[in-house]
């Protein structure tokens, strides 16, 4: 295996700095962007801001029918692209198998959980959420996701008790911060 030189160590772990920076970001700006907003009484036409059926969707990739790839790793990888391309609908089985190999993976619960959602299924995002949040309590990601999902399904009381979780574990980061936000407006209504 090659030694890799200091200049090479500190190149990694400023890719790594920036890299970590970026999916901080973009998680934010998502959730920034997709605040969530009272229940209204009549249900949208695409649920959850998804492109109705009239709207042209671009033409899938093959994803193989049966997912047999054993490296986490990948899966997690190919997940995740088809998430930010907002193809949830072939990232949830990748998410699913992932969970398959690496069951206590609390990311892939909270993705799997958003996808899932978006995908109009919010019982079973909500089931994969709290399954997520009682592997491991300190996740603030989960706690805020599991918020979220909450409060756009109508329980105030549960996004409440979920995002005082995130907030509580850490209020002066994004995570946190956006936990509050989402509080206040809860508080609004």
């Amino acid at each position: 295996m090659p030694r890799l030189s200091p200049l090479q160590w500190l190149l990694f772990a400023v890719f790594l700095f920036f890299y970590g920076f970026t999916v901080f970001a973009v998680t934010r700006d998502y959730y920034i962007r997709h605040a969530a907003r009272p229940a209204v009484a009549a249900a949208p036409a695409a649920p959850h801001g998804m492109p109705s059926q009239a709207t042209p969707r671009p033409a899938p990739t093959a994803i193989p029918q049966t997912i047999t790839e054993t490296n986490p790793d990948l899966l997690a990888q190919q997940a995740d692209a088809l998430f930010v391309e907002r193809r949830y609908a072939e990232a949830v089985p990748v998410y699913r198998r992932l969970l398959e190999l690496r069951p206590d993976d609390v990311e892939a619960h909270n993705d799997l959980g958003l996808a899932l959602h978006y995908l109009g299924d919010t019982d079973g995002a909500l089931t994969q959420l709290r399954a997520g949040a009682a592997k491991d309590a300190a996740h603030q990601r989960i706690w805020l996701t599991l918020g979220f999902v909450s409060l756009q399904a109508g329980d105030a009381a549960e996004a409440r008790t979920a995002l005082e979780q995130a907030r509580d574990l850490g209020a002066d980061t994004g995570v946190g911060q956006e936990a509050t936000r989402l509080l206040d407006l809860i508080e609004e209504q």
